[in-house]
């Protein structure tokens, strides 16, 4: 699934990396560092899931207590959590980008959302079919017409995508009580060529985007206009707002907590065995719990960055190289997952161990390459 929040280049002003960044921006790239961490994992603990069902694959082995915990985990702490957060991400870092408001600086971002439409396009199509570039460029698209709107207007437009989101949600329960088809699509794991791989892959993807602009853009654009507000807001850099937010986690926190793992408990014997309707109902409501978690979760992160300016120097250069990280841990599920690579199906221990330590490797590349930038940053800050 799983932006154009995931990558530096694409939303804000340019920083050379080797420059120490303003606060407002290094807090930014800290969390979306964080942010992919949740996507990598997901991507590759689900990959068994595709091209059907998702966002999760049942734990594997199905008779290890151990996968058995971890899966129920994920799916309720992880789950949605990192593609919610960069989607929110790229409306914050819209905001700060308006600070330039000539005609180059529009053209600009024009052209990056262009290039994020084709990099999405070629990702989804050849890579991997959950692709998030594609939705988030879109998204972009209908943003632009909002960069020199006044606040109270873009809260205008929050309500009716709020509005919007609320008749999808009921729209989505009312579908899932349907009888659900019994016939399902080859697993993108199963050993095949790598042709008839990428035609299955391309035809699913090419689905979902589909799908996604019919019914599904309405959740990330309200994240992203959430995130717009946020950054006009300065909510993130700003000293006045920490009592607010330090208040906000101190009454969410808990109860965000117990509610996605409620929701998850309740769906378990389902979900642990693979049940399709159980399945489809927590692909269908999983993100909306998510939000609450989220608003809880990441001002608490950007308290502990400002208390804690060691983990902002640790995390925030992995947020200059996300995109091309991003694309990379697509590559390897390829290679070690997928019907046209190695088929390697390694269980949700092995798998969740395997994202944690692509993941670590990108924090430790991102600190070696210093001010250099990798070649798809490169291309879409051009």
């Amino acid at each position: 699934m799983c932006a154009a929040g995931i990558g530096h280049p694409l939303n804000e002003p340019h920083v050379n990396p080797s420059s120490s960044p303003p606060s407002r921006i290094a807090v930014v790239d800290a969390l979306r560092a964080l942010a992919l961490m949740p996507v990598v994992i997901v991507n590759w603990v689900g990959y068994p899931a595709l091209p059907d069902a998702g966002p999760l694959s049942p734990p594997s082995p199905v008779d290890s207590p151990l996968a058995q915990v971890l899966s129920f985990l994920l799916h309720a702490l992880v789950a949605g959590k990192g593609i919610s957060l960069l989607a929110f991400l790229f409306g914050y870092s819209q905001a700060l980008s308006q600070r330039s408001r000539s005609e180059t600086a529009r053209a600009h971002r024009r052209q990056r959302l262009q290039r994020m439409a084709v990099l999405g396009l070629l990702h989804g199509c050849l890579l991997y079919m959950g692709d998030i570039l594609t939705t988030y460029a879109v998204c972009g698209w209908v943003m632009l017409g909002w960069m020199s709107r006044r606040l109270s207007e873009v809260r205008v437009r929050l309500r009716v995508i709020v509005a919007l989101n609320v008749l999808i949600l009921l729209l989505a329960v009312v579908l899932a009580q349907m009888p659900v088809s019994a016939s399902t699509s080859v697993p993108l794991t199963t050993p095949m060529s790598w042709s008839s791989w990428v035609l299955s892959n391309a035809g699913h993807y090419l689905a979902m985007v589909i799908t996604i602009i019919v019914l599904g853009l309405p959740l990330p654009l309200l994240l992203m206009t959430l995130g717009l507000i946020a950054g006009r807001m300065r909510l993130f850099s700003h000293p006045r707002w920490r009592p607010a937010l330090a208040a906000w986690v101190r009454r969410w926190g808990w109860p965000a907590l117990l509610l996605n793992v409620l929701c998850v408990t309740l769906l378990w014997p389902g979900l642990s065995v693979g049940d399709v309707r159980d399945g489809s109902h927590f692909a269908i409501g999983y993100l909306y719990p998510t939000l609450l978690l989220l608003s809880a979760a990441v001002p608490a992160l950007v308290l502990m960055l400002h208390r804690q300016p060691k983990w902002l120097q640790l995390l925030a250069p992995m947020g200059h190289h996300t995109l091309t990280i991003y694309i990379g841990s697509s590559v390897v599920s390829l290679l070690l997952f997928s019907g046209a690579g190695l088929a390697w199906q390694p269980g949700t221990a092995m798998a969740l161990l395997l994202a944690l330590l692509y993941w670590g490797a990108g924090l430790v590349l991102s600190h070696l390459l210093g001010s250099r930038r990798l070649p798809l940053e490169a291309w879409m800050s051009r």
